[in-house]
C-alpha cells in the first residue's frame, strides 16, 4: 500500500479559486479521494463513513494546521470494541484493526511532508501518546515529531521511505 500512496508525499493541498487552502471536509475528501484513486478505486468519497475505505479497513486523515490535531471522532484508535455497523456485522473488526493513513502538510508550504500508515493498536506507539477524549477523541502530534520526519513514509512504526 506505501508503494502506491508514495506519489502523495510532497503533493500540495487543494486550494480554491482565490489560493486559500480549502476548508477541513472538502480537503479531507480530496484527499480521500487521491487516495482511493491510487489504490486503483474510482469513487468519490463517502464523508463521514469509518472507515473512509471500508474494504481496505481504512480511515485517510490529512492535516494542514500549524499544531496538528489529529481527530479520531468517536473512536479511540487503540479500542477493542467492535465496530457497530451493518457492514460488519459478519467480519466483526474492532477499532483497534483500523488502517489510518495520516498525511501531514504543515504551514507554511501546505505539502504532505509525512505519512503514517498504521494500526490503531500501533498509533500510541508511533506517536508517543494515546488520543484523548475531550467531545471526541483527538491526539497531538508535536512540531519536533513531524519535523525529525520530514519526508517520510512510516509504516506501522519504520520508516518506509526518507
Amino acid at each position: 500500500m506505501a508503494i502506491l500512496l508514495k506519489p502523495l508525499i510532497w503533493i500540495d493541498a487543494p486550494r480554491d479559486d482565490s489560493g486559500r487552502i480549502l476548508e477541513v471536509r472538502p480537503k479531507g475528501h480530496w484527499f480521500e479521494f487521491e487516495v482511493s484513486r491510487r489504490l486503483g478505486y474510482h469513487y468519490p468519497p463517502g464523508g463521514g463513513l469509518f472507515p473512509d475505505i471500508r474494504h481496505q479497513l481504512l480511515e485517510v486523515k490529512h492535516h494542514t494546521g500549524k499544531s496538528v490535531t489529529i481527530d479520531f471522532g468517536h473512536h479511540h484508535s487503540g479500542s477493542e470494541e467492535i465496530i457497530d455497523a451493518r457492514w460488519n456485522e459478519k467480519i466483526r473488526s474492532r477499532v483497534c484493526d483500523i488502517r489510518y493513513l495520516i498525511a501531514l502538510a504543515p504551514p507554511p508550504d501546505y505539502k504532505v511532508s509525512v505519512m503514517v500508515l498504521a494500526t490503531g493498536k500501533e498509533i500510541n506507539t508511533i506517536f508517543g501518546v494515546s488520543p484523548t477524549q475531550t467531545i471526541k477523541y483527538q491526539l497531538g502530534i508535536s512540531n519536533k515529531w513531524r519535523e525529525e520526519h520530514s519526508g517520510e513514509i512510516l509504516v506501522s512504526g519504520k520508516t518506509f521511505l526518507s
